[in-house]
Formats: structure tokens, C-alpha cells, sequence
């Protein structure tokens, strides 16, 4: 291979890294002239960024084959210009994310605090379903008890081996589902005071 195909390669390799497979990258530059010749174009790429073109720099290629120089120049910048803009748009999306987050933290920090409470009053006030299905009685009315802010006090042994089937409107009163669950055989509830009681 001569020095200009190989130099060909170098530069197509370097715009199109896709092409080459890391075999064929690896057995490029273990060529001591391809080492050479990338080293060389690599040296004058970054002397021309940074200003101290030297007359060696830019003779490393035959004059009659100056534009390969053109073309090895302008894939240096045109690669820097990439990594610029990709790290512009970085930047600029994370800044952004940021600034939305912080406007989405003023907005809902503005808010007034009878709004959330009255969001949470018609979440509370929404009447819910329970539906008990094959549950033992003791368990029930622990539940029951601890919803309607009273005490569940069990005298009956054999609640934990009762099970019923219960829909349970949890804006029904108190009175009412005492009243429900008495139909049943075996239950015996009473409310005394703070109390929901199962009576033998």
C-alpha cells in the first residue's frame, strides 16, 4: 500500500469510523507509516487551532496533494464543531429542566393552603365501599371501631370463628350498620358510649 492510499485510509477512517471494523483500525495503525502520517495529521490539526503553523506542519504531504491537507483540516473542524454544539445542547436542555422544576416548585408553593385542604375535605367526603367478604367478626368490628373513633371490646369467643359478608357504606352511621349487622345469627352488637361491643 502506498503512502497516499494509506493516507486515504487515515482520513476516510476518520470521518467514517463506522466503516472500519476495530480489526481493521488496529491493523491500520499497527503500520508504522500509518502511525506516522496520523501523528502528522493530528500535529497539524492542532497547530493550525492553535496558531503556531510551522513550515514542517504543513509539508507532510507531497505538494501536489494539498487538498488531502484541506480535507484532514476540515475534519478537525469539523469534529470540534460537533463536540461543541452536542455540549451547547447539553447544557442547555439540563438548564432548562432546571428552570422548569423550579417554576413548577414556586407555583405549587404559591398555592393557597385552604385550596390543598379543600381538595383533601371532598377526597375525605367521597363515600367509600368495604366490602367484607368471609372476614371474622372480631376483625370487623376492630375496623368498624377504629373508623367511627370507638373502642372495640370482644366478649364473645366465638367472634373470630364467625365469618360474614358485609357491604359497608362508610356513610352509614354508626347506629345504622349496628343496626345491619344484628340481622345476622350469632351477632350481638351494642354501642355503649365510646364502645362497640360484641356480646355473647
Amino acid at each position: 500500500m502506498t503512502q497516499e492510499e494509506k493516507l486515504q485510509h487515515l482520513l476516510e477512517m476518520q470521518e467514517h469510523p463506522e466503516r472500519y471494523t476495530e480489526e481493521e483500525i488496529r491493523q491500520l495503525m499497527a503500520d508504522e507509516e500509518c502511525r506516522q502520517l496520523y501523528e502528522q495529521m493530528v500535529r497539524a490539526t492542532d497547530a493550525i487551532f492553535s496558531e503556531k503553523v510551522t513550515a514542517k506542519d504543513i509539508t507532510f504531504i507531497a505538494p501536489q496533494r494539498r487538498w488531502l491537507q484541506v480535507a484532514a483540516i476540515f475534519i478537525g473542524v469539523l469534529m470540534l464543531s460537533c463536540i461543541a454544539y452536542a455540549a451547547i445542547h447539553i447544557i442547555s436542555n439540563v438548564g432548562g429542566d432546571m428552570k422548569s422544576q423550579t417554576q413548577e416548585k414556586q407555583v405549587l408553593s404559591q398555592q393557597p393552603q385552604s385550596v390543598s385542604h379543600a381538595k383533601e375535605e371532598i377526597t375525605d367526603s367521597i363515600p367509600q365501599t368495604r366490602i367484607f367478604e368471609n372476614v371474622p367478626l372480631d376483625e370487623m368490628v376492630s375496623e368498624l371501631a377504629t373508623y367511627y373513633n370507638k373502642v372495640a371490646d370482644v366478649q364473645n369467643v366465638q367472634a373470630h370463628d364467625l365469618r360474614l359478608y358485609y357491604k359497608w357504606e362508610q356513610k352509614d352511621k354508626i347506629e345504622d350498620v349496628v343496626s345491619d349487622l344484628n340481622h345476622f345469627d350469632h351477632v350481638n352488637l351494642v354501642l355503649e358510649d365510646d364502645k362497640l361491643i360484641v356480646k355473647p
